[in-house]
């Protein structure tokens, strides 16, 4: 067990942390407030001991940005005063326990033990509601469910994730890496029916094409700011992990919507710019759909014009026209910051933060990250600082003080890839890991699904021959020739580009400010 102790006066109390630490306790301590937030955004902490009275940065204040940071991180507040008020601030801000002055070691350790006799019940309680859900859950696959269902699946499977991090159970944690998988299985047998005919009926969800038209464009007639930001390769688990903090500067409703297929940056997002599928992109604006493997990655570099184009065709003449920054790095995150304030007066600015898309990418490359981000609760933690830290958030921060409508949103998600299959085609197949295109794609039908016609799946096509094949649940396609090589770089890494609820199932969030006036 791992705690951290926060007193001024820490030096003096070393005899303190030796009776713990003879008990087989790991006690980390500091003296001070500000180095308490920073160690427990950087460690994972069972506990935190916290003395109430300190400089500076006062105990309560602390105890608020901890609860901020881990909601979950049980809290003993250690007092010199019997002040009712205070302690009655301190239960409302969620401690577990506390502890008058002078203590002694004994105390401690019966605190400690509270807790977590406590706790374990808590898991046990929290075990047996899982195990109720899945009972339920059974029931529901056995009912063929449709797309809004599986949505709903997916959503509260993504927030029992959250709850599996809090509680630290390996043996849930697993169980529910299982029943996920399981549900990856139906679904992608769901999407392998049912795709086609999504794209020529109205009876469907609400897909990448329709994310302009739908979330964005109604609000126009409020002539307000609009800022529609897109945070790209965001799951919805990830968003869900950054959620508490983008409630507390708005009003937030959190709707899902469907990627297209391939669950890739150049078609996803360029249909939520276009409104189109890709095969109407390539055939209406064949400037902006480069057609050779090269090119593929910049095929995103028209999003501008394209939201243009389609805002015209939905019927609304923007004045002035809609403004639109790309963010890879901290200057042009600082560039926004400077800019916001002046946004005021405009209908429409577009926000595109890359960063979880490139940590996706570098992760499979860069052993450190690897380290960093070993599995899906790390992705979760990772993102979670992040955005504590990014200009994203202070953008946010800047915006929730406008008159103005936030829609957050992603342009697909992604996948942590375990399993390895073959793939066979000619050497001008796409490197993609996830989706594959090329001429005589041959792969194991169990581990992906054929697309023999890419027009009847949106999508255009080099030759008559050419075809496409996406990769079913958690598997990601390697060659034969060069097999363990791609097996050992790839696994284990988050790819996107096939068929998942991870990537397709995606968060949109309509964000009004607290204060808004309409």
């Amino acid at each position: 067990m791992k705690i951290l102790w926060v007193d001024d006066e820490i030096d003096l109390l070393k005899s303190f942390v030796f009776f713990l630490e003879e008990r087989n306790y790991d006690v980390d301590t500091c003296n001070n407030g500000n180095d308490a937030i920073e160690k427990v955004l950087e460690n994972k902490y069972d506990m935190v001991i916290l003395d109430e009275m300190m400089p500076g940065l006062d105990g309560l204040t602390t105890l608020q940005e901890i609860k901020r940071i881990n909601p979950s991180i049980p809290i003993i507040m250690v007092t010199k005063s019997e002040e009712e008020g205070l302690m009655d601030k301190a239960i409302a801000s969620q401690i577990a326990d506390y502890l008058i002055k002078p203590i002694n070691p004994n105390q401690i350790i019966m605190a400690i033990k509270k807790i977590f006799q406590a706790d374990e019940i808590r898991a046990n309680q929290i075990g047996e509601q899982y195990t109720r859900f899945i009972a339920q859950l059974n029931q529901r696959l056995f009912n063929t469910p449709d797309w809004n269902e599986w949505a709903n699946i997916y959503k509260e499977m993504s927030q029992w994730e959250i709850q599996i991090d809090c509680i630290n159970d390996d043996g849930l944690r697993q169980t529910h890496f299982l029943e996920k998988r399981n549900c990856n299985t139906e679904f992608t047998t769901y999407i392998e029916r049912n795709y086609r005919n999504w794209l020529r009926s109205d009876d469907r969800p609400n897909m990448s094409f329709d994310v302009i038209s739908q979330y964005i464009a109604p609000h126009f007639e409020l002539q307000i700011p609009v800022y529609f930001i897109i945070i790209d390769c965001m799951r919805l688990d990830q968003y869900l992990a950054i959620q508490p903090y983008i409630q507390e500067l708005f009003d937030e409703e959190m709707d899902l919507y469907y990627s297209i297929l391939p669950t890739a940056t150049p078609y996803s997002r360029n249909a939520i710019f276009s409104g189109m599928l890709p095969i109407d992109i390539a055939k209406h604006f064949p400037e902006y759909w480069n057609t050779t493997e090269e090119m593929d990655n910049s095929r995103n570099r028209n999003e501008h014009q394209l939201l243009d184009e389609h805002i015209a065709e939905l019927g609304y003449n923007l004045n002035p026209t809609s403004k639109y920054v790309k963010i890879f790095n901290m200057e042009e995150g600082n560039f926004v910051l400077r800019k916001i304030e002046t946004w005021n007066k405009e209908n429409l600015i577009v926000l595109v933060y890359n960063f979880l898309d490139l940590l996706a990418h570098h992760r499979s490359r860069d052993q450190i990250l690897q380290e960093t981000i070993p599995n899906e609760e790390g992705l979760r933690a990772f993102t979670k600082h992040w955005f504590l830290h990014s200009s994203l958030y202070e953008a946010l921060k800047l915006i929730a003080k406008q008159n103005a409508i936030c829609i957050i949103t992603t342009d697909h998600g992604s996948i942590k890839v375990n399993r390895a299959t073959q793939v066979i085609g000619d050497r001008d197949t796409s490197v993609t890991v996830r989706y594959k295109e090329g001429k005589n794609l041959n792969a194991n039908e169990r581990h992906a699904i054929f697309v023999k016609k890419p027009s009847e799946f949106g999508l255009p096509s080099k030759s008559i021959v050419d075809n496409y094949i996406f990769a079913r649940d958690d598997y990601y396609f390697v060659y034969p020739n060069a097999y363990h090589q791609y097996q050992k770089q790839y696994n284990g890494t988050f790819q996107h580009g096939g068929v998942s609820m991870e990537e397709m199932i995606l968060p949109i969030a309509t964000c009004r400010p607290k204060h808004l006036k309409i």
